[in-house]
């Protein structure tokens, strides 16, 4: 029963944390100077002053801002979400068709991470202080020593622009999406059966995912190393070896299973931070994902679906941060709840 309290008591307060972030950007967005019904009218619509009366009563912004936030809050648990100034479709719309691609971004992101960061934090821990451990603490620090976009663009440049075996958006031209089934083209062509579609997004996909993940590989690569280094000075560890098992069983039964308690409790919270940091990526590579779209929406003014992207993310967050407690538990059973 101390379990089921304490992830009640967690959902509760993941409900408390969405609405707080709603209510912050609702009311900084009213802060902002500018007319919403001028950006959504432009100079000839606001010429109309029935048509501004109208679109101002539509949308109650004749009524006091606590006025307004309470009809938002209503639509929102009605589902509506608003319609976005800059491309007139419905909010909940553009998030249903951007989200995917962001997340297929994102987990492939998070895969390439994991297949480099794991293998360099075992290595460099088992071999501290030699060669290979100097050359993955470097990697681990070049990494993280600069913001993603700044990536974004060095990759761009080399694979894009010099190489040309790399390309931006999410297919080339001359090729059509796969029927939306998951909303992520490499699922969906496996799905259809459509290999070359499927060969085409995975060649669009990995530079992004690569540039996203590359910040998270060296973070991910640091936590494995320390976490294996405080293990492998355990007494148990000790006593597995004088009794002369064998280093390959040391290393991977006794202290990588330890090691990477901390590093699964991790991933959720890193799979949620990376969706945040996709956005300049998103926009540099054309990534019609969620990223891209919350970028758009800021530089028109789109009210609307910059509250729907903020719903989004904090949601997501605020999930990976739920699931980051859970995974504590599920990996760790001596952890009790109360």
């Amino acid at each position: 029963m101390g379990f089921f309290r304490f992830l009640a008591r967690r959902i509760l307060f993941q409900l408390l944390v969405v609405l707080g972030a709603i209510t912050l950007t609702f009311f900084a967005t009213k802060a902002i100077p500018g007319n919403p019904v001028a950006v959504l009218l432009g100079p000839l619509g606001m010429r109309d002053p029935q048509q501004v009366r109208a679109v101002t009563v539509a949308w109650k912004l004749d009524q006091p801002t606590p006025v307004q936030y309470v009809y938002y809050l209503y639509n929102i648990f009605a589902g509506n979400l608003g319609i976005s100034i800059h491309s007139r479709n419905p909010v909940s719309v553009e998030l249903a068709t951007r989200v995917p691609a962001t997340f297929e971004l994102i987990i492939f992101a998070f895969l390439i991470a994991m297949a480099i960061a794991i293998p360099l934090g075992i290595v460099s821990a088992t071999y501290r202080g030699s060669g290979v451990d100097h050359v993955a603490r470097i990697s681990a620090v070049t990494g993280l020593s600069a913001p993603q976009f700044w990536w974004a663009i060095i990759f761009l440049l080399v694979f894009y622009y010099y190489l040309g075996f790399a390309g931006t958006g999410r297919l080339s031209i001359g090729f059509s999406p796969p029927p939306a089934i998951t909303g992520m083209y490499t699922v969906d062509a496996l799905i259809e059966g459509r290999l070359d579609i499927f060969l085409d997004a995975l060649s669009h996909i990995w530079l992004p995912a690569f540039t996203v993940g590359i910040t998270s590989c060296g973070l991910t690569m640091r936590l494995i190393r320390a976490s294996m280094l405080e293990v492998i000075n355990s007494d148990f560890v000790r006593m597995a070896r004088m009794k002369g098992l064998p280093e390959r069983t040391v290393i991977f039964k006794h202290v990588l299973r330890n090691a990477l308690i901390p590093v699964v409790t991790y991933v959720p919270v890193l799979f949620a931070s990376m969706l945040v940091g996709s956005v300049l990526v998103e926009t540099i590579f054309n990534w019609n994902g969620l990223g891209q779209f919350a970028v758009e929406a800021i530089f028109s003014s789109d009210y609307p679906s910059i509250l729907g992207v903020t719903i989004v993310v904090v949601i997501v967050y605020s999930t990976g941060n739920v699931l980051a407690d859970l995974f504590y538990h599920v990996v760790d059973p001596r952890v009790k709840y109360d």
